[in-house]
C-alpha cells in the first residue's frame, strides 16, 4: 500500500516534523518513507509519501493525526493513495 500524507498549516516547516516522520516509519519498520516541505496557497505542507502494508501505515498516519509537533501550527492532515515511487526509509536514517 502507498499513500500520500499533507500536513498543513501556518508553520510546518523547520518544527522538526521530517525528523518526526521518519522516527514513528522507524518505529513501526515501514519500509518506504519519503518527506519534503511545499508551499501551496501561502500556506506552508510537509509531504510525506509512505509504503508498507495497510496496518503499519493506518498506524502511523493514526500517530500523526493524534501527536501533533509543539512548535507547530496545524491546520489539516489529509491523505489520498498514491501510485508512484516512494524512497526506502533506510535512506533518511
Amino acid at each position: 500500500m502507498k499513500l500520500k500524507i499533507k500536513i498543513a498549516g501556518t508553520r510546518v516547516h523547520d518544527v522538526g516534523y521530517r525528523v518526526f516522520l521518519l522516527k514513528n516509519a522507524m518505529n513501526l519498520a515501514l519500509p518506504g518513507l519519503s518527506t519534503y516541505n511545499w508551499n501551496e496557497d501561502g500556506r506552508q505542507e510537509v509531504i510525506a509519501l509512505v509504503e508498507g502494508d495497510e496496518a503499519r501505515i493506518v498506524r502511523f498516519l493514526k500517530n500523526i493525526q493524534r501527536n501533533k509537533l509543539e512548535m507547530a501550527e496545524v491546520s489539516t492532515v489529509t491523505s489520498e493513495d498514491y501510485v508512484g515511487e516512494v524512497g526506502r526509509t533506510s535512506e533518511l536514517a
